[in-house]
């Protein structure tokens, strides 16, 4: 059995209780043009809940912020470290968990270069998700990473809305 089997199987009716709209929402946040093309590529065919994928785009910290202050729909943020400073990334996660932008948004890091932080200081000291280096992203992982981002935000939100 591979990953499109389990996605094929979803409860939908979790879904409706939990966010109205026809897709999730994942924000892209990379310096890099491509890295932003790569991903929607890959993640077009992401299914969860019968809800497919729509993507925002940053290429700063900056937007990134601007754009979680302005929604409040976005399930995941795939995340560079190194963008516009060396912690930029890594400065946006603080702001999005200490200024409630979007505390039940989920946040996978995905860097090319770590930075002035090692993995396991990333891990520990920053509330993330997932740590991923950029060489080591496969189709198959990103797909992985991201549907359960997408189910971890399902839960959260079907949890919130429980009596």
């Amino acid at each position: 059995m591979n990953d499109d089997d389990l996605i094929a199987f979803a409860d939908e009716e979790v879904a409706h209780r939990c966010v109205p709209g026809a897709s999730w929402v994942v924000l892209v946040v990379d310096d890099e043009p491509s890295v932003h093309e790569v991903t929607a590529l890959v993640l077009a065919e992401l299914v969860l809940d019968g809800r497919g994928v729509d993507f925002l785009h940053a290429s700063s910290a900056g937007q990134a912020q601007a754009l979680l202050g302005q929604r409040d729909d976005v399930a995941v943020v795939l995340l560079d470290v190194v963008m516009e400073t060396e912690t930029a990334g890594l400065d946006l996660v603080a702001r999005i968990r200490h200024e409630s932008l979007s505390p039940s948004t989920r946040i996978v890091i995905r860097t090319g270069q770590a930075g002035a932080f090692s993995e396991h200081e990333v891990l520990r000291q920053f509330d993330v998700n997932e740590y991923c280096h950029k060489t080591d992203m496969t189709d198959r992982v990103l797909n992985r990473i991201c549907l359960l981002a997408l189910r971890n935000y399902r839960d959260i939100l079907t949890a919130r809305s429980l009596p």
